[in-house]
């Protein structure tokens, strides 16, 4: 982690639940690159494998948040490299129409986000799942999530 993102022991012990879509490719493959490079990552974690980030939309995000999720983000394809023509611009395109909608809400839009990985980086996957913990934890520091209040 950064040295300007120490998060204190009392927002850290509120991050429980992060829910991570990984797309099969190379969301999925950076991961597993990362697992056999033994590589360390926030244990709050969950990796939910999806065929491509495309299909992962406002209901499988709200779903999650109102089943105890503090934070929501999607892994996929690099630009122009998704698998399954251009899933991941779609998802990009949903992930930032819903962080505008949580704004206009009140919410802190830190803790819905996407991501792109290559499958040969596990150094990747392990820098965007600290960067999701870290913006949850500004997102409770700051202006509060659904969860705890905004």
């Amino acid at each position: 982690m950064s040295d300007c993102a120490v998060i204190d022991e009392e927002i850290k012990g509120k991050i429980q639940n992060i829910v991570v879509f990984m797309c099969n490719e190379c969301g999925q493959g950076s991961a597993n690159t990362a697992g056999v490079a033994r590589m360390a990552y926030e244990p709050a974690i969950r990796i939910v494998r999806v065929q491509c980030t495309g299909q992962i939309g406002p209901i499988q995000i709200m779903d999650a948040l109102n089943n105890g999720a503090d934070a929501v983000a999607c892994v996929g394809c690099c630009i122009g490299a998704c698998h399954f023509f251009n899933g991941n611009l779609l998802s990009m395109h949903r992930i930032k129409l819903m962080k505008k909608l949580f704004k206009e809400l009140g919410y802190s839009d830190q803790f819905i986000n996407q991501y792109t990985s290559r499958a040969a980086e596990g150094e990747t996957a392990v820098g965007d799942f600290e960067d999701i913990v870290e913006r949850l934890a500004t997102a409770i520091k700051e202006e509060g999530t659904i969860k705890y209040g905004c």
